[in-house]
């Protein structure tokens, strides 16, 4: 359940690993003392009702009704040719029926955790682009190899970069320098960062999971979503976001012409990641064919959600 993400004392017996307090200075130091703030009361809520397990439509229909702007959006939706039968919706709990709870949570969430770390650069809607596309693809993931992580690999994946925010939103204009002499290169992001700074996107997560208070198994996903396949342990939300993430790069979903190029360094990864999930190769292609339908029309979902 969500409840292992947020709040959550009982942690895995894989815990999460304490960031080196040589790498908290750097990352302070270079970002600022200040620059990570209270966790947005939106994203406070959102967290608060998908991370408890007996929560039922009641609750979503309170958090809905308080907030005009989701109200508004959640009726479009549920009238929308994405779920329309004919009758219409014509009252929140309606609308939440047809939509259903598990939907409704991805949709809050996103929604939410879109603002995290704000800035105007274009590369900031390019890297929550990538987000979305990680949870759409772990969730499709999860659903086919391990469904009972399907909500964890979702959210898991919407955070999985949250490092990146913060460095793009402290450091603008080098960090989008970095990020496209890295594509030029060949790198993956994470080499590329390593290169600038004494430290990367995930210990950067890390700081932030800390801050925030995420669980062990939150803080797992944004910390190790770069480690070796090795060190990954099989069956795990780490390793279902860890492919989603090198799925979405190496098919460019959601990826602007900008970012296309980042599929270089992606595609010969692909091979270890099939291994590692244990699907062979006569279903690989279905499977990534099937990754990339799915994107596309939950992707389309997202984008009229985000339009109101």
């Amino acid at each position: 359940m969500l409840s292992k993400f947020f709040g959550s004392k009982s942690h895995s017996a894989d815990e999460a690993s304490i960031l080196a307090d040589g790498v908290r200075r750097s990352i302070l130091s270079y970002l600022g003392m200040k620059s990570i703030p209270i966790m947005p009361r939106a994203a406070q809520q959102a967290f608060q009702l998908s991370a408890n397990p007996n929560a039922e439509a009641n609750d979503y229909i309170s958090v809905v009704e308080h907030d005009e702007g989701l109200s508004s959006r959640v009726l479009k939706i549920a009238n929308s040719v994405f779920y329309d039968r004919g009758g219409g919706s014509k009252t929140i709990a309606d609308a939440i029926t047809v939509i259903g709870l598990t939907e409704l949570k991805g949709l809050l969430n996103a929604t939410s955790l879109s603002n995290l770390f704000p800035t105007r650069h274009p590369l900031r809607g390019q890297l929550w682009a990538h987000n979305v596309a990680t949870a759409v693809t772990a969730r499709f993931l999860a659903r086919q190899l391990l469904p009972s992580l399907t909500d964890q690999a979702f959210l898991g994946g919407l955070m999985h970069d949250i490092g990146k925010l913060l460095i793009l939103q402290q450091h603008t204009a080098s960090y989008e320098k970095l990020i496209f002499r890295g594509m030029a290169d060949g790198l993956e992001s994470i080499n590329a960062e390593t290169l600038e700074y004494p430290f990367d996107h995930t210990q950067v997560g890390h700081l932030v999971a800390e801050r925030w208070a995420f669980s062990a198994d939150l803080t797992n996903i944004i910390s190790r979503h770069h480690r070796p396949w090795k060190d990954i342990p099989r069956h795990s939300t780490v390793g279902l976001v860890k492919a989603a993430n090198i799925i979405a790069h190496a098919k460019n979903l959601g990826a602007s012409r900008d970012l296309a190029p980042m599929r270089r360094a992606y595609e010969p990864m692909l091979a270890e990641t099939w291994e590692h999930l244990g699907v062979h190769e006569p279903n690989q292609l279905d499977m990534l064919e099937r990754a990339r339908i799915t994107f596309d029309d939950e992707n389309e979902l997202f984008e009229s959600w985000s339009r109101g």
